[in-house]
């Protein structure tokens, strides 16, 4: 490979005209030894809306390689590329190398993380609208196909039966989000939304940073075990009380292996957003749930808790697109907790305008007055419209994992609200 020197030299030689000043996608900070001469040309136009001769970059910069004026300036420009590539890996597995006598699971584990932060900032694929021929077509005619089969939903089954009669479902690479007050239920939910892709064939991964995988899994066992017909306490299984263990034994015998659930990283100390995209491209799944998003880490340091949250949920909405999965993401609300009968609106929610910005669809849950075997879930945010109904109310027993929309007028029953 051309030294750093000789390709970066060529560079600032091209950069002589708007089209190659346009096409070169790159900053000040992916120069390894010519950053300073690169900000000089940019200066140079801005303030003389012209671009500085070879003679003039020569006498100023003695340092520039001047062979390499006549080099290709896609050729240099991908070789560019390649060279940024090389000194971030080789950056992340210099970081790595201190800690591998310590603590080798942290150091793989901070190697896979780094080195899979780089695949996703160097995936840039683009497409012209004016190439994709017949695909949108041929798009629709399996779209229709699958609509009128016995399958009957293009996308991932939801928890709500509404939705669900819509045909349409959770598609992929949508961003859903759910918050509610605490105490309210929404682990239950977002557990009971992995189940309902997990009982349909959809290989599922949940996340949580709330709780043990052990805690989550007791609540995927009444969950789970009602769709499969076991009626399982959540209750016994926490305490121990007597239950008929047959029946348990059985349900654990006839499990689909197509559920992840974590809680932790083996030698990370949290959940950052980089393994979680190694988890997908690991695991394969066809939905993601991540309960208590905002326990989650991205992988730089912000200035501001306002632009860590609003890139951790931006990163997460690219995962969903650049893996083609939809990911669910649960968060809690934390101001005016006191009104528990009352859907909570985004700006109660410590990154709210990012999830309203971010996510295709965004569900907010809240207790039902004089009703506490129901919860309310109201549609604040849907990208595409055309919702049967923007609220539904869910019958509420979650200590034998019954979850599911009650078909009731809700006009009637807003009224008593």
């Amino acid at each position: 490979m051309p030294s750093f020197g000789y390709i970066e030299s060529a560079i600032i030689f091209n950069l002589n005209n708007k089209k190659t000043l346009d096409d070169f996608p790159y900053s000040y900070n992916d120069f390894a030894q010519h950053g300073e001469k690169y900000q000089f040309v940019l200066d140079y136009y801005t303030t003389r809306k012209k671009f500085p001769e070879p003679s003039i970059l020569i006498k100023t910069y003695d340092d520039l390689d001047v062979s390499s004026q006549n080099v290709d300036f896609g050729y240099s420009l991908d070789v560019f590329e390649q060279q940024i590539l090389h000194r971030k890996i080789v950056s992340v597995i210099n970081s790595a190398k201190p800690i591998i006598d310590k603590d080798a699971k942290k150091a793989l584990n901070s190697l896979i993380d780094g080195l899979t932060t780089i695949d996703i900032q160097s995936d840039n694929d683009l497409m012209s609208f004016s190439d994709r021929g017949l695909t949108p077509l041929e798009d629709y005619e399996k779209k229709n196909a699958i609509r009128y089969s016995d399958k009957g939903m293009l996308g991932i089954p939801t928890a709500f039966s509404s939705v669900n009669n819509e045909g349409i479902g959770w598609m992929k690479g949508e961003l859903i989000s759910l918050y509610a007050r605490p105490s309210i239920g929404k682990t239950w939910l977002a557990v009971m939304s992995a189940v309902v892709s997990m009982y349909s064939g959809y290989r599922t991964l949940f996340i949580s940073t709330e709780m043990t995988t052990s805690q989550i899994n007791l609540r995927f066992d009444v969950c789970l075990g009602r769709k499969m017909g076991y009626e399982l306490s959540h209750h016994s299984l926490r305490s121990g009380e007597d239950m008929d263990t047959s029946a348990y034994k059985e349900y654990l015998s006839n499990v689909d292996k197509s559920l992840y659930v974590c809680d932790h990283i083996s030698g990370s100390d949290s959940i950052k957003v980089s393994s979680l995209a190694h988890m997908i491209r690991k695991h394969s799944p066809e939905f993601v749930v991540i309960d208590g998003v905002y326990l989650l880490e991205t992988d730089e340091k912000s200035s501001s808790a306002w632009e860590s949250n609003h890139s951790l949920i931006n990163k997460i909405k690219n995962l969903a697109k650049s893996y083609s999965v939809p990911i669910m993401v649960v968060t809690q609300a934390n101001r005016d907790a006191s009104d528990i009968y009352t859907p909570p609106e985004a700006s109660s929610v410590a990154f709210g305008d990012a999830i309203l910005r971010a996510s295709d669809m965004v569900l907010s849950m809240c207790q039902v007055k004089d009703f506490d075997d129901q919860r309310l879930v109201e549609v604040q945010k849907h990208r595409d419209g055309g919702l049967y109904k923007s609220k539904s109310y869910l019958r509420w027993n979650v200590n034998y994992g019954e979850i599911d929309e009650l078909e009731i007028d809700e006009y009637a029953i807003n009224n008593d609200f």
